[in-house]
C-alpha cells in the first residue's frame, strides 16, 4: 500500500509540474515573448515601408510570394511568370521603361535585393536606375540578372552564360550573400540545392536541435513547445560563437569573392566591355537605427541571432579586399553608406538588407552617379 502511495505521490507531483511549466510557457507566449512574425505574415501587416504605396494589395501580395519558381543547381533558375505587379521573362526579372533604341547596355548582376521580390518591376534597383538614365538623355539599356540567393561566384556563373558585347557595362552590386550564406550559414558555396537556408540547422548546438524535435511533436497540442521553438529560434551557431568557425568561414568568403571578381572583370575586358562592382548596404552597416529599424533587426524570424557579428567582422574583409583589388585596376565603388539619409525618405528597410520603393531608387540614384563617373 504504502509503494502504492508513494507512486500515487511521484505522479502528482509529476503532473503538477508539468501544468506550472504549461502556465508558465502560456505566460511567456502570450505576455513576454511579444509578437514575432515570419516574413510573409510581416510584410501582410503593411509595414511602415509599405504605407502610402499605391501598389500594396492583396494581389501584390500573392504575386510577390508565388511567382518565384524554378530550381537551382548551381545557380537559380527561375520559370517564366506574367502578373501584374511581377514579371519574369526568360528566366530573369523583367526592367521596365526600356529604350527602344539604345547604344549601350547595363548588365545587372546581384542576389534577391537586385531581384527585388519587394516591389513591383517598375520599383527594382534595375528600373529606377533604367529611368534615371533615361532623364538623363543616356540611351543606355539596363537589363536585370540578379536573382535570390547568388553571391559573387554564382553571378559569375551567370555571366559566363550571357552575352556580353563590346561597350557592356558588368555591374555587380552584392556583398550580403558571401556573409549571409558562407560566413552564417557555414555553407562553403553558398545556396546551393534545395531551398535558402536561412537556418544553418546543421551548426546548432544539441540543445537547439532537440528544441526543434520537441516543438515539432507537440506544436498544437503545448504552448511548451512554442517555448521549444522559441529557445531554437533565439540560438546562435557556432559558425558565430566559435571563433576558429567564424575566421574559416570569413576567410572563405573572401577567397571566393575575390576570385569572382577578378574572373568577371577578365571577362568583361576579353569582351570590350567593363567591369564595375560596388558593395551594397545594410542595415548593420548603419551609422544609427530608428525605433523601427531596432524593432526588426531585433526580430529573431527575419534576422538570426548572431548575424550582426557576422557582417561587423566580414564586412570590414569584403571592403578591404575590394579596395586591393582597385589598385590592381578593378573598379569599385562602396556604396554601404548609400542609405545614411534614408530617414529623410521614411522607413525603407523590411529586414537587414531587403528595400521597398524609396530604398531602392535611392541606391539607383547612387549607382547612377557611380557609372556616369566612370563612363
Amino acid at each position: 500500500m504504502r509503494y502504492l502511495k508513494n507512486i500515487a505521490v511521484v505522479l502528482f507531483s509529476t503532473l503538477l509540474t508539468l501544468v506550472f511549466v504549461e502556465a508558465g510557457a502560456w505566460l511567456w507566449v502570450k505576455f513576454v515573448r511579444g509578437e514575432q512574425l515570419p516574413r510573409w505574415e510581416f510584410r501582410a501587416t503593411q509595414p511602415v515601408p509599405y504605407q502610402g504605396a499605391d501598389y500594396f494589395s492583396a494581389q501584390f501580395l500573392t504575386e510577390s510570394e508565388t511567382f518565384v519558381n524554378g530550381r537551382i543547381d548551381d545557380v537559380a533558375r527561375l520559370k517564366d511568370f506574367a502578373g501584374r505587379y511581377f514579371n519574369v521573362q526568360n528566366g530573369f526579372r523583367v526592367t521596365t521603361d526600356s529604350p527602344k533604341h539604345f547604344s549601350r547596355r547595363v548588365l545587372l548582376f546581384g542576389g534577391s535585393t537586385l531581384f527585388g521580390q519587394e516591389v513591383p518591376d517598375r520599383f527594382t534597383i534595375a528600373s529606377a536606375l533604367q529611368r534615371l538614365l533615361n532623364d538623363a538623355g543616356q540611351d543606355w539599356k539596363v537589363l536585370n540578372f540578379g536573382l535570390p540567393g547568388m553571391n559573387a561566384r554564382q553571378q559569375t556563373q551567370i555571366l559566363k552564360e550571357v552575352e556580353v558585347e563590346p561597350g557592356d557595362m558588368v555591374v555587380f552590386y552584392h556583398g550580403v550573400n558571401e556573409i549571409f550564406y558562407i560566413v552564417f550559414g557555414g555553407q562553403e558555396k553558398g545556396w546551393v540545392g534545395g531551398v535558402p537556408a536561412f537556418r544553418p540547422v546543421q551548426h546548432l548546438s544539441p540543445l537547439a536541435k532537440t528544441m526543434e524535435g520537441w516543438h515539432k511533436k507537440l506544436k498544437g497540442f503545448s504552448y511548451t513547445a512554442d517555448l521549444a521553438l522559441d529557445i531554437y529560434d533565439r540560438s546562435v551557431p557556432d559558425t558565430i560563437t566559435d571563433p576558429a568557425v567564424l575566421k574559416r568561414g570569413i576567410d572563405q568568403a573572401k577567397l571566393q569573392f575575390g576570385h569572382a571578381i577578378e574572373e568577371a572583370n577578365v571577362i568583361a575586358k576579353n569582351n570590350k566591355a567593363r567591369f564595375i562592382h560596388f558593395l551594397q548596404p545594410t542595415a548593420f552597416e548603419a551609422s544609427s537605427w530608428s525605433n523601427y529599424e531596432k524593432e526588426i533587426l531585433g526580430n529573431y524570424l527575419q534576422t538570426p541571432p548572431g548575424l550582426d557579428i557576422a557582417f561587423r567582422d566580414g564586412y570590414p574583409e569584403l571592403r578591404a579586399l575590394s579596395s586591393d583589388l582597385e589598385q590592381r585596376g578593378v573598379p569599385f565603388f562602396d556604396i554601404s553608406d548609400a542609405l545614411e539619409s534614408r530617414h529623410k525618405f521614411g522607413e525603407v528597410y523590411l529586414d537587414f538588407c531587403h528595400l521597398n520603393h524609396v530604398g531602392n531608387q535611392l541606391i539607383a540614384e547612387q549607382i547612377f552617379l557611380d557609372l556616369i563617373s566612370e563612363k
